[in-house]
């Protein structure tokens, strides 16, 4: 039987990436197989990218794929009451132990493929997201689960189980199939096993965990000969590919291997090799990425394997050795490691990045415009079923780095007629905008300070602006999602509010509706898309830092008004109808 204990063929550097896999790459199940759905995706901690092998190149994930920590487990050693683990399961795979239920399905947005042979019996243990739903593996045909070849009625059994929601879920295959594997709804996996029917004789096989031990990584990969014709067998076994013969070597303890390699075994009885008994076991070894810290420009990376060499790209240059070193402006890091197992090979580790700002806090008035010329898209056009679809030539935005750090810049156009431009809203001369769809500007405040800042969106930044009525009820983190105009800043949305700093209903067109301001305190903001709302177009972004006068904010009233406001050290403020302020019972300006 064999394990899969890592990702395989993950992102492993920048010098070797995997390659373009597709289903047709797929290795075929024909021996009985253990993935456990934790250590697939390292307990929880990696989202798999779409378009991988994994599994010894057994499974293939078109889609990618997501991970929890926080679902339950199931434990293959011990059989429980409720029978989703049963004796026959504990006698088969009691080795395989505890495992989380890790591994998301969704749908057909988190699928994967394999290849099964006919009379394979695949059990899927799974637990449900919520046990108020109706949720279920799928095994279809095709990715989109359309050409299903199984339903409900395969779950035999599910139940409360150390106190989650769990499932035992088993299907055999009438054929020699490509299929994918999804779900109804939502459910997380830790073991799928398929018993595979092999030919009599068949040694099981099976590879360790990763281990260390005097200076060496190594996994050591395990032999169970079998009976053919009611008869003990003669395993023998290679270790570089090749098929063994009886002159191979016998198999007679834990094989260790310090390298990537395939062990493969061949079952004999009186040196003549059982007819289609042989096996194989695929080692490979994977390494979690180097951490990236970083203390304003300087920046360490350390690894957590002993004597392993770093290296690092910035803004995805060529890669240079080193554990340390200073950024002259922000920039997105990317790390990776290199560990020399001895004379028996080099491993290079997963990769991880992390963004590094290098800015000055916002101390004076900073604006963010945006230029460029819309010209029409002839080949978007030509496709469109709305009409003419314009792009950005010549697309710019003043933004200082030193200032701002700004990342996969997305530009947009509204159609280039007049009535377009007026249905939405924009300033008169605008072409150009941001679009948020992938666009992150981050900037910064200081301690102590504060800013505000002004927002400036095309209408179609507005869901539903001319909705007769507002959904109150319906409040989305602030802003009514129906009719309200808003961008997304480190997670938060920010709308047009009313006098009092509360959401208000009465929207108004441009300029009222379109341009919004809001106020931040000390810490490092990033405009970004938030959701669904990839569409929002901003035209510029200004930033304003707070008047201070001994730490106090100053406040100018341009008109007779009344009110109550609050400064920035949260003192209550009166503005009497003279334009007075008065601030702890003293007057303080006058207009």
């Amino acid at each position: 039987m064999k394990k899969i204990f890592t990702l395989i063929g993950a992102l492993v550097g920048f010098a070797s990436l995997t390659s373009a896999a597709t289903v047709d790459d797929i290795v075929p199940l024909k021996h009985s197989y253990v993935l456990v759905g934790d250590d697939y995706t390292n307990n929880g901690t990696e989202k798999v990218a779409k378009g991988i092998l994994f599994g010894d190149d057994h499974f293939f994930t078109p889609t990618g794929h997501d991970k929890a920590t926080n679902k339950g487990s199931v434990d293959l050693s011990t059989a429980d009451e409720l029978g989703i683990v049963t004796e026959e399961i504990v006698a088969k795979y009691k080795d395989y132990g505890t495992h989380l239920n890790s591994l998301r399905l969704k749908t057909s947005q988190d699928v994967f493929a394999m290849k099964v042979t006919a009379g394979s019996k695949v059990i899927i243990f799974f637990e449900k997201n919520k046990d108020t739903d109706v949720r279920y593996p799928i095994i279809a045909k095709d990715a989109s689960l359309s050409e299903k070849l199984t339903s409900e009625d395969n779950v035999v059994i599910k139940g409360e189980y150390n106190k989650k929601q769990v499932g035992r879920f088993e299907w055999t295959a009438d054929d020699d199939y490509l299929v994918y594997v999804g779900a109804e709804n939502q459910i997380f996996l830790s073991y799928v096993i398929i018993e595979a029917k092999e030919a009599e004789g068949t040694p099981q096989v099976k590879v360790g965990p990763q281990s260390y031990e005097g200076g060496l990584w190594f996994k050591e990969v395990t032999c169970t000969p079998g009976l053919a014709y009611g008869m003990p067998t003669d395993v023998y076994y290679t270790t570089d590919g090749s098929e063994p013969t009886a002159d191979s070597k016998l198999y007679t303890e834990p094989i260790k291997c310090y390298a990537d390699m395939t062990v493969k075994f061949q079952a004999f009885m009186a040196g003549i090799a059982v007819p289609d008994a042989n096996n194989e076991a695929n080692v490979n070894f994977a390494f979690d990425a180097p951490a990236i810290s970083a203390e304003g420009a300087s920046v360490s990376i350390v690894s957590p394997y002993e004597g392993a060499k770093n290296f690092y790209t910035i803004n995805g240059g060529e890669a240079q050795e080193g554990s340390s070193f200073t950024l002259t402006e922000s920039a997105t890091v990317s790390a990776y490691s290199q560990i020399v197992n001895g004379s028996y090979a080099t491993f290079t580790t997963k990769s991880t990045s992390q963004d590094v700002y290098v800015l000055k806090p916002i101390k004076e008035k900073k604006v963010i415009t945006v230029s460029g010329t819309a010209v029409l898209d002839e080949e978007a056009t030509a496709t469109s079923t709305t009409g003419e679809v314009y792009k950005i030539e010549g697309g710019a935005i003043t933004a200082d780095k030193a200032d701002f750090f700004v990342k996969d810049l997305t530009f947009a156009a509204l159609a280039n007629a007049d009535a377009v431009k007026s249905a939405y809203q924009v300033p008169a001369g605008q072409e150009a905008y941001i679009q948020m769809s992938n666009t992150r500007i981050t900037f910064q405040v200081a301690e102590g300070d504060s800013v505000t800042v002004k927002v400036v969106c095309s209408k179609n930044s507005c869901k539903n602006l001319d909705a007769d009525d507002a959904a109150e009820d319906k409040l989305d983190n602030g802003c009514t999602p129906d009719r309200q105009c808003y961008v997304n800043v480190s997670g938060t949305n920010y709308c047009l509010t009313d006098a009092e700093g509360l959401h208000t209903n009465d929207l108004k067109l441009y300029p009222d509706a379109n341009v919004f301001e809001f106020g931040l305190n000390a810490g490092t903001y990033t405009f970004q898309k938030y959701s669904g709302t990839g569409n929002i177009l901003i035209s510029s972004i200004e930033i304003t830092p707070a008047a201070k006068e001994s730490g106090i904010s100053t406040i100018v009233a341009a008109e007779a008004q009344s009110g109550t406001v609050y400064n920035l050290a949260g003192q209550k403020v009166n503005v009497n109808f003279k334009g007075m302020i008065i601030m702890n019972g003293k007057k303080m300006l006058q207009k």
